[in-house]
């Protein structure tokens, strides 16, 4: 069974109208007419409240709607993001980090990471010294810890804090049986 992307902006809107009426928002969702949008439209009462400062409750509920949406899905279908727009305001990401959002990264953008990734990791063999690098977003990240994985004498560590855009830093250490 697959499903179009019409049934997937219905069940997202549905899955919306549900979670705004969880946080005590009420709101009229609708779907935009132009069918090559993956967008929904709100009105929303205390639209303000709904938008936060600088878009970041915006933000975390359409990402909450969309891990919603894909933990729905059904298996082997990757649902498209859907975007919210609430009385007019959309958060503002440029392309690659929505790219990031999704985890698509262009492929030489991966491999220019693995390459750096392996090139510090052979540094910290040799000078027995972690090296730190970023802040980087969450997909980077990733690429980053998935390069070394399997590096029997360096791990990778991620701060525990992000920075205001979701950056944080990764350490590249030395294992600790290896120290």
């Amino acid at each position: 069974m697959t499903m179009t992307d019409a049934n997937i902006r219905e069940q997202a809107k549905d899955t919306l109208l549900q979670m705004m009426r969880l946080l005590g928002t009420e709101a009229n969702v609708t779907i935009p007419e132009d069918e090559s949008l993956n967008k929904l439209l709100v009105a929303a009462d205390d639209a303000a409240h709904v938008i936060g400062r600088k878009g970041q409750n915006l933000e975390a509920l359409e990402l909450l709607l969309n891990r919603v949406l894909k933990h729905q899905a059904v298996e082997g279908v990757n649902p498209p993001w859907i975007s919210l727009d609430v009385d007019g305001y959309q958060v503002e990401t440029p392309a690659r980090e929505a790219e990031s959002r999704h985890g698509k990264l262009p492929q030489d953008e991966i491999e220019r990471l693995q390459a750096m990734a392996k090139d510090l990791a052979r540094e910290v063999r040799m000078l027995k010294t972690a090296k730190v690098i970023g802040p980087l977003p969450p997909a980077e990240r990733r690429i980053i810890h998935l390069a070394l994985e399997n590096d029997p004498l360096v791990e990778t560590v991620s701060d525990a804090e992000a920075d205001a855009r979701r950056g944080k830093k990764i350490t590249i250490r030395l294992r600790e049986s290896e120290q």
